[in-house]
């Protein structure tokens, strides 16, 4: 096992921050003069308002002064190998959320390691996307525990699947009675104990290729944070750094489409800066991931890499200020 101490979040430019809380105190002034022009009778925002406008300018800068949160015991991350596919596992001291699940005839394996985890419910589970390789044996997984909330991408109509495999989760879910919420940028789920997952991407509806579509979430335990990339590529990381920048920084990240060059572009690991990368990735694949360019930008940066095919199943956990880094095979 080995161990790495969280770097430290890069705080927002001083002038950046200053521009911005000036702007909207001044705003404030000009509705206070206004205020009193029209005889005191426009409903003036108060002291909580105004900290919360603040707090969105951070938010709107890519890093919100709630990113590190109070940790309560220990989180862990599984990036559990399933071959040239992708699942992850998160567990906080409260809930569980798997992002993905394997490839077609996949589910098996996915179920029993869940059950070997003493997992009995999955309070979220995502669908980054709905290629066979991330979706393959979700539809076991919906039928073999309780399911809490479903969170799916947005798919352009013309882009959405019209597999088996789609279809057979589609079965499951309306079987089950369960609801699709759509990925938002923004939205929240706090999974206890000081966890915080937020929806960062995709920023846009991409027509073009289902994986830009992916869903990015980041998971703030304490001082440590995950991202999770599905497959997005480089038009969604191009939009994602455009609207976050280094709010993005994150020490463990999940490398985009298995460490293919379609992703882990330089200004994208130049925001997220990670200690950290984890490949979900086969033995022996024949697309040649993870590719020769992004492991050179990665071993660039002095940044540590696990992967799938090599190290198995790699477990990472938080207890807020430092992580530690498990593997299957050595």
């Amino acid at each position: 096992m080995s161990r790495t101490r969280r770097k430290k979040r890069r705080p927002l430019p001083l002038k950046q921050v200053l521009f911005s809380a000036l702007a909207v105190l001044a705003a404030l002034f000009v509705l206070i003069l206004l205020n009193e022009a029209l005889g005191s009778g426009l409903p003036l925002p108060g002291t909580d308002d105004v900290m919360n406008g603040l707090g969105g300018l951070y938010e709107k800068a890519g890093l919100s002064p709630a990113a590190v949160t109070r940790a309560e015991g220990e989180l862990a991350v599984h990036y559990v190998d399933v071959g040239q596919a992708d699942c992850e596992l998160i567990q906080t001291p409260e809930q569980n959320v798997l992002i993905d699940a394997g490839d077609v005839g996949g589910g098996d394996a996915v179920t029993a390691y869940l059950k070997a985890q003493g997992v009995e419910r999955i309070d979220l589970l995502i669908a980054t996307h709905p290629h066979a390789d991330h979706i393959g044996g979700m539809a076991d997984v919906v039928n073999q525990f309780e399911i809490g909330k479903v969170l799916f991408a947005e798919v352009p109509r013309s882009l959405t699947p019209t597999s088996k495999t789609y279809e057979r989760l589609l079965d499951a879910i309306a079987d089950k009675d369960l609801k699709v919420a759509k990925a938002q940028p923004g939205i929240k789920y706090d999974l206890g104990g000081g966890a915080m997952l937020t929806v960062l991407g995709p920023m846009d509806e991409y027509r073009d290729d289902l994986n830009e579509n992916s869903v990015v979430c980041r998971l703030d335990f304490g001082e440590t944070s995950f991202l999770f990339t599905g497959d997005a590529s480089r038009q969604s990381e191009n939009d994602l750094v455009k609207a976050y920048g280094d709010g993005l920084s994150s020490d463990v990240l999940k490398l985009g489409h298995h460490g293919s060059d379609t992703s882990s572009q330089e200004k994208w690991l130049n925001a997220v800066d990670p200690e950290v990368a984890v490949c979900c990735v086969g033995w022996d694949n024949t697309y040649g991931h993870p590719s020769p360019e992004v492991l050179e930008r990665l071993e660039k940066r002095g940044v540590t890499l696990y992967r799938t095919d090599r190290n198995g199943t790699v477990v990472v956990t938080s207890d807020g200020e430092q992580l530690a880094v498990q593997t299957e095979k050595s």
